[in-house]
């Protein structure tokens, strides 16, 4: 898929950037960099696009991106104002651990930024320690604040239950792309994805004609637009079935699927649990 190439600006004194973002609309259009990224979501919830995988985010949330990963955080607060969105931004460029990276006693952090190409969710176990690590960094200088991001790197690698979030690594070849017919197909579907999304129309949106469209989007994104929209109406389906009281069947509905029993056979393949289970596993942990 084509997503934008975004510049990460650094201070004349520092040699890699750590950020307070309000509001999650710098993140919002589909990119990519050679920086790698880690952002920990102080608060704020929405949709998250990272590689080929489409998921919800929530508060206290902290993933690893490799370099020229695509992704997109969408956010819950664009429709909320009085809830906005905080989260720290760490970017690097891979060059600047080149030569730490080369000892061996470095071979854990080495193995999670490898990982990184495909995505990581860092497991919830490590988190309270991460938060303060990503949170001290923004306000030390010089060797501290190499020494804290070699800490937090050292964090992440050693924690057994990370989760990698796209099914295949993506990043070495996307610096070759760089235009928006991505994001508006993205933007278009997120937007929209209640109601039906035939073919001819998300085609015309691009200026493809269907069959050119689905060769275009399988080739960039490894999927099938279908499978793509199943997948964020399964996002928004999970979000209403662990935020609100609405019946399974109007969750269905106000996901976009207008067929019942098509909601609950494609909601178990993205999910591993019908969606009566998923409810009450969220139940339960509440």
């Amino acid at each position: 898929m084509n997503p934008q190439l975004h510049k990460i600006l650094l201070q004349s004194d520092e040699s890699f950037s750590a950020r307070l973002e309000m509001g999650l609309d710098f993140n919002k259009q589909w990119h990519y960099h050679p920086e790698i990224e880690i952002i920990y979501i102080i608060t704020g919830s929405g949709t998250r696009c990272i590689g080929d995988n489409v998921n919800n985010f929530e508060s206290d949330e902290l993933f690893l991106i490799g370099s020229n990963v695509p992704h997109m955080l969408r956010s819950d607060s664009e429709f909320d104002p009085d809830n906005p969105d905080e989260a720290i931004v760490i970017h690097f460029h891979p060059d600047l651990l080149t030569s730490f990276l080369a000892f061996p006693e470095n071979k854990g952090v080495t193995n999670v930024l490898n990982k990184s190409s495909y995505g990581i969710n860092v497991g919830s176990e490590v988190i309270l320690e991460a938060r303060k690590l990503a949170h001290a960094i923004r306000f030390v200088r010089d060797t501290q604040k190499f020494i804290l991001l070699l800490q937090l790197l050292n964090l992440i690698a050693g924690n057994a239950n990370n989760t990698l979030i796209s099914h295949e690594a993506f990043g070495a070849d996307f610096h070759k792309f760089d235009d928006s017919r991505l994001n508006k197909i993205y933007h278009y579907t997120l937007n929209n994805y209640s109601r039906e999304i035939t073919l001819k129309e998300i085609a015309d949106l691009v200026n493809l004609t269907p069959h050119s469209f689905c060769r275009y989007f399988r080739s960039r994104t490894k999927k099938r637009y279908s499978l793509f929209l199943s997948e964020v109406r399964i996002s928004q389906a999970c979000k209403l079935l662990s935020n609100t009281e609405l019946s399974i069947a109007l969750v269905s509905y106000e996901s976009g699927f207008m067929n019942f029993s098509n909601f609950n056979r494609q909601f178990k393949s993205v999910t591993g649990k019908t969606p009566l289970e998923y409810r009450k596993t969220f139940q339960h942990v509440l």
